[in-house]
């Protein structure tokens, strides 16, 4: 929330005394207000120029933090940044990998995409009978298309067995499981047990002599 206590607009918008700044003035506040980021008094930005990821960071207090840039290959670089006019500083990175760049300061987070606004896999993304029937053969699946009226049946088919015909599927009981870990705890304490056991015995062999 802002509020501006003023109430010399009309004189600044009439030229009193020179006037004012008044319209920049609130636009400015407006776009503020609206989290107009070249207003935010602290961002970190990220983009790609050319063969170089060039990162800006904006503090209002003098902040010498390197940022730790992220890969599309999951490694990641330290990068200090270099100190400029106006609580500004920033930095520039070599890249040579295509992909989604992460960057941050512990504190806030930036993205940056390079390579080609349109790549080639997704060029064409619609699902065919012929792209989609060879990867489905070899599987042992099939292609069923939903919107076509016809709903398949639902099987369960063993592992060795095709999983699709001409109006079902099947899902295979493959039975592949993995044990990650047991515990085992016992009933009662070992010493109450012997004392339950011993109890059970001495009091069969009382009513045993009664």
């Amino acid at each position: 929330m802002a509020q501006l206590l003023s109430d010399q607009m009309w004189f600044w918008a009439r030229g009193f005394e020179g006037g004012g700044p008044q319209a920049e003035l609130l636009r400015r506040l407006a776009y503020w207000l609206m989290k107009e980021p070249d207003l935010e008094e602290n961002d970190l930005r990220a983009m790609v120029e050319g063969d170089s990821l060039v990162v800006n960071r904006q503090s209002l207090e003098p902040d010498d933090r390197p940022v730790t840039v992220a890969a599309p290959d999951g490694s990641s670089r330290s990068l200090a940044l270099t100190p400029e006019s106006g609580g500004r500083s920033s930095g520039r990175l070599a890249i040579s990998e295509m992909g989604l760049y992460r960057v941050t300061d512990g504190t806030r987070s930036a993205l940056a995409a390079a390579g080609p606004l349109n790549p080639i896999e997704f060029a064409d993304v619609r699902s065919t009978p012929e792209k989609l029937g060879p990867i489905a053969a070899a599987s042992g699946g099939g292609v069923f298309w939903a919107g076509t009226g016809a709903i398949p049946e639902v099987r369960r088919v063993s592992p060795d067995r095709a999983a699709a015909g001409r109006n079902w599927m099947g899902l295979r009981a493959n039975g592949d499981y993995t044990v990650t870990g047991f515990s085992e705890t016992p009933l009662l304490p070992g010493i109450a047990a012997l004392l339950l056991i011993v109890g059970g015995l001495l009091a069969a062999w009382r009513r045993e002599g009664s």
